[in-house]
């Protein structure tokens, strides 16, 4: 396969031009996933970027004319995921590395307080925001709960906890572990 002529990082190239238009557009937004655990944990490989973001529906007419040029998006797709706060993916046509947006379920309790707790960070020249890492710990054992149990998520809590021991926020992951009914997941946990 021929490289591209001064080939450039997909993931950073996709990750810079989809934060740009959210912030055109005044979208909120948060990293998180597998994309986010290169920030708080070992660095490992990933096929998309996961956004978490907070759109209207008054906002999305203007969002689809901002990247119909430039991506392959599904526009029906986007329009229910915003109705019904569910997801819908996005692909650059210059880069093809898909994004995975996740519209913000505004009536579930946690969803919001770890979107409001998300934070900015500086990241090759650019404030980003990014999932914190109690909450990156917390979702992933959420995702692996879903997923009757999931050993790429338990690595990834433990590479995020054991990077971030020091600073974590204990109180708070106790706290939100057991609200949200995942404390057998934590255990599984090697810390």
């Amino acid at each position: 396969m021929p490289e591209r002529k001064n080939a450039k990082n997909l993931f950073l190239e996709t990750l810079n031009w989809i934060c740009n238009k959210l912030e055109s557009l005044h979208i909120p937004y948060m990293i998180t996933g597998g994309s986010a655990v290169g920030f708080w944990g070992h660095i490992r490989t990933t096929m998309d970027i996961d956004m978490v973001i907070q759109m209207r529906i008054s906002q999305v007419d203007t969002f689809l004319a901002a990247v119909k040029e430039e991506a392959y998006v599904d526009i029906q797709t986007v329009k229910e995921a915003v109705k019904s706060k569910s997801t819908f993916n996005i692909i650059p046509n210059e880069t093809l590395f898909k994004v995975d947006i996740i519209l913000l379920d505004e009536g579930n309790d946690y969803e919001v307080r770890k979107f409001e707790r998300r934070i900015k960070m500086n990241f090759q020249g650019r404030e980003i925001y990014v999932i914190t890492p109690e909450d990156l710990v917390i979702s992933k054992l959420i995702w692996s709960k879903s997923a009757g149990g999931s050993e790429r998520q338990i690595k990834d809590c433990e590479s995020i906890w054991k990077l971030n021991q020091e600073n974590i926020d204990t109180n708070y992951i106790n706290k939100w572990i057991d609200v949200l009914n995942i404390r057998g997941e934590f255990k599984k946990l090697n810390l």
